[in-house]
C-alpha cells in the first residue's frame, strides 16, 4: 500500500516498527510533502486578496499540488530502494546507488516546495503567512535530512563520476535552500 494511501496513524507506527522501512529518506519526503500542502493551503486562502497576485498564486497552488504528489511518490521510492539494498534483488551497486539518487531526487523536491514557500510567504495574506512559512520550514528540514542521508551514502560508493555528479547536485541544493529559507525569513520579518 502506497504511503499515500495510509493514515498518518498507521505511517507512523510503521515508522515506530522494527520494521526496516520506511525509514527516514520516506519520512523526509512526507514532511515535504506535508510543507508543500500547508503552502497550498495559504495559496488557496489568499487568493482573491489581491487581484494582482491572485493568478500568481493560483499558479503557485498547482506547482504545490504537483510538487506534494512527486514528494509522495518519492517516499513509496525511498521505501523501496532501501529494501533492494537489504534485501537485494538487484545488482548491489545498483541498489546503492539508486538509495542514494531517491533522497537527492526528494532533496531536490523539497527545495522546490521551499523555493516555492519563499514566493508564497511574500505573496500570501497576513493570516495565510505563517502556514506557508511552516511549510518552508518543514520543506527546509526535509532537504538538510535527505542531503545528510546522500553524503552518508556516497562515502559508500565506488563509481567516481555517479560521487562527483551527486556532490555537486548535493552542493547546489544545499546553498539553494539555505537562500531560500533566507528569503521566507526575510518575508516574515517585513510582513
Amino acid at each position: 500500500m502506497a504511503y499515500a494511501d495510509q493514515s498518518i496513524g498507521a505511517f507512523l507506527d510503521a515508522v515506530a516498527s522494527e520494521d526496516l522501512t520506511p525509514s527516514g529518506g520516506a519520512v523526509a519526503a512526507i514532511a515535504g510533502a506535508a510543507g508543500a500542502a500547508l503552502c497550498e493551503m495559504a495559496c488557496r486562502h489568499s487568493i482573491g486578496d489581491d487581484a494582482d497576485g491572485t493568478a500568481a498564486l493560483a499558479g503557485l497552488a498547482e506547482a504545490l499540488e504537483a510538487d506534494r504528489r512527486r514528494l509522495l511518490d518519492l517516499a513509496d521510492a525511498d521505501a523501496a530502494a532501501v529494501e533492494a539494498v537489504f534485501h537485494g534483488g538487484e545488482e548491489p551497486s545498483a541498489a546503492a546507488e539508486r538509495a542514494t539518487e531517491v533522497p537527492l531526487e526528494t532533496a531536490e523536491a523539497s527545495l522546490e516546495v521551499l523555493e516555492r514557500a519563499a514566493t508564497v510567504t511574500a505573496k500570501s495574506n497576513a493570516r495565510a503567512a505563517p502556514d506557508a512559512a511552516t511549510g518552508a520550514f518543514l520543506a527546509h528540514a526535509a532537504v538538510r535530512a535527505t542531503t545528510s542521508t546522500v553524503r552518508v551514502n556516497l562515502s559508500a560508493l565506488d563509481d567516481e563520476a555517479f560521487v562527483g555528479s551527486a556532490r555537486e547536485r548535493t552542493d547546489e541544493v544545499e546553498r539553494a535552500a539555505a537562500a531560500a529559507l533566507e528569503r521566507v525569513r526575510a518575508n516574515l520579518e517585513s510582513a
